[in-house]
């Protein structure tokens, strides 16, 4: 596809008017790389509070085009196909609606893609501490849960779909050619918090011999919700990761299936008694670090029951 538009900043959203209308505003401080056109897509995904009335109102602060589209069909993935389909520029640079974007991010994405062979470029992402303290126990495992990306302040490669997320990731329109859509039932729809949809799309691009590299410079920030600071939903979230990995599976062989029940199984075990002991010695980072683990694994062992 040929176009005028070198740039798509590309945000889905979905009733979130008043952290859209943050994320605009930092959007609309940044600068722009040197003869580069850029636009901006947000995909109001069945939204039913102010998201379109916020950014019509952003409109006229921004230093590029905004459209705002209206996807009825609820769900992550299709507020993402929509967005493909809309999209005019070359450079497809996906955010969430909840984040902070560092003034360079731009600048930080093209360096990569015009000085590495990359196809798909993984921003930084570092969690915004703004609605809620950060707690004591947070583990690097709990981090990820919560969409944080950091592999320090150098450019490099990256080989797996499970190292970069949607908030911050950016494709070649020519990734296309070989995955042309997010499938629609691996993300989150609803109160759901099942998500894989971009893990699997990154991986069918890397397995079609895309090549995807981390960005440091092209930065921002993921807004933190009191709610996902808790138990409950760390839990939720990794055993729906757990659903998620089973489901991105495209087959499995009668021994690798077993393979799989048994060494989960054995995790689910283990992790289940650590969790018992860190929750008696009152270590708060042990118990979640291993509930995290165990409900991982629980995920893995419900997906594969569903799949026989």
């Amino acid at each position: 596809m040929v176009s005028e538009i070198h740039i798509s900043i590309i945000i889905p959203t979905h009733n979130r008017a008043e952290l859209l209308g943050q994320t605009l505003e930092s959007i609309s401080q940044l600068e722009i790389p040197s003869g580069k056109t850029v636009e901006l897509l947000i995909i109001a995904n069945a939204c039913t509070d102010q998201s379109v009335a916020v950014c019509q109102a952003a409109e006229k602060n921004m230093p590029f085009p905004l459209r705002c589209v209206v996807e009825a069909q609820a769900g992550a993935s299709h507020a993402r196909n929509r967005a493909l389909a809309e999209a005019r520029g070359e450079i497809l640079a996906f955010l969430d609606d909840d984040v902070g974007v560092d003034r360079q991010w731009l600048l930080g994405l093209m360096e990569v893609f015009e000085t590495r062979p990359a196809d798909v470029v993984a921003g930084k992402v570092t969690l915004w501490w703004q609605a809620v303290e950060k707690p004591p126990w947070l583990t690097h495992r709990s981090e990820h849960l919560l969409s944080s990306v950091d592999y320090g302040q150098e450019v490099r490669e990256l080989f797996t779909g499970g190292e970069a997320i949607s908030a911050n990731l950016a494709i070649r329109r020519c990734v296309l050619q070989d995955v042309n859509s997010f499938r629609t039932d691996l993300d989150r729809q609803g109160r759901t918090v099942l998500a894989g949809g971009d893990t699997y799309f990154i991986t069918q691009a890397l397995n079609t011999g895309h090549r995807m590299f981390y960005a440091p410079r092209a930065a921002i920030r993921h807004w933190v919700t009191p709610e996902r600071v808790t138990l409950h939903y760390l839990s939720r979230a990794a055993y729906a990761n757990g659903l998620a990995r089973i489901q991105m599976t495209d087959q499995l062989s009668a021994t690798k299936a077993l393979k799989l029940i048994v060494e989960n199984t054995l995790k689910f075990g283990l992790y289940s008694v650590i969790e018992i002991f860190c929750a008696a010695v009152r270590n708060q980072r042990g118990r979640i670090n291993h509930r995290i683990r165990r409900m991982t694994s629980l995920g893995i062992l419900i997906a594969m029951r569903k799949a026989r």
